[in-house]
């Protein structure tokens, strides 16, 4: 990915100088080169969390240096539409998800959208670099039946227990914090019911794209053990 951004910024600027030589050949087969090397940094659907960020980055920096250019702006508004399309939808539980393990339908990436959030069924924290919560939406809000300014501020190792937070938690939300996409499941008896939970964790970016902490999907699943005694 490193490769393929710094040829792009290369033939930019052989495209610029042609441009002020004004030699349409040259500025013709550059056009169609640099089109090219777009669509693969772009394109390219299976990359690493560190590659995500790269891809995320180019996006801005194009638009950026474009910006005095109308059709430039909208086409390289397009590009950065494309890529959070991509991740951040993959970022949010999907409809249907069974949520299990082998589902893992969620992105390394994903920008906080508080409006988006709070429109999803199932339970949402965002977890900053304190461990405190900074956000909670709706559902998470009425499964613990308390507002969310109660909610607001609180240690996620309230909501985990002590001993969860210090043996799992911290760990995954410091892996998280560094850039690594991470779930925890287990299960815990409430008056008398088996409930398995899970948890999926995810670095959280601010539309500028600054590290505000994770986000935290929390689902309540089956019980397979109930299941397979039945």
């Amino acid at each position: 990915m490193k490769r393929l951004i710094e040829s792009f910024w290369q033939r930019y600027n052989e495209l610029k100088s042609a441009v002020i030589r004004n030699d349409a050949p040259k500025v013709a087969a550059l056009d169609k080169e640099l089109e090219k090397l777009l669509d693969s940094i772009i394109g390219r659907k299976n990359a690493s969390s560190s590659e995500i960020l790269e891809q995320f980055r180019f996006a801005i920096d194009l638009l950026n240096e474009e910006a005095e250019d109308i059709g430039c702006v909208q086409r390289n508004s397009e590009v950065l539409r494309r890529l959070v399309d991509r991740y951040i939808g993959a970022g949010l539980p999907r409809d249907g998800g069974t949520g299990t393990e082998e589902d893992a339908p969620w992105s390394p990436y994903v920008i906080l959208d508080e409006d988006r959030l709070d429109d999803l069924d199932d339970r949402v924290v965002v977890v900053s670099p304190g461990y405190r919560i900074n956000y909670t939406n709706s559902a998470n809000a009425a499964s613990l039946q308390s507002d969310r300014s109660d909610i607001i501020g609180k240690h996620i190792a309230e909501l985990v227990g002590i001993h969860r937070f210090q043996q799992i938690f911290r760990h995954k939300l410091d892996a998280c914090f560094k850039g690594e996409a991470e779930k925890y499941t287990y299960a815990e008896d409430e008056l008398g019911h088996t409930v398995v939970k899970s948890f999926e964790m995810s670095p959280c970016y601010s539309p500028s794209y600054k590290l505000v902490g994770a986000i935290v999907v929390v689902k309540e699943l089956e019980d397979r053990r109930s299941r397979d005694v039945a």
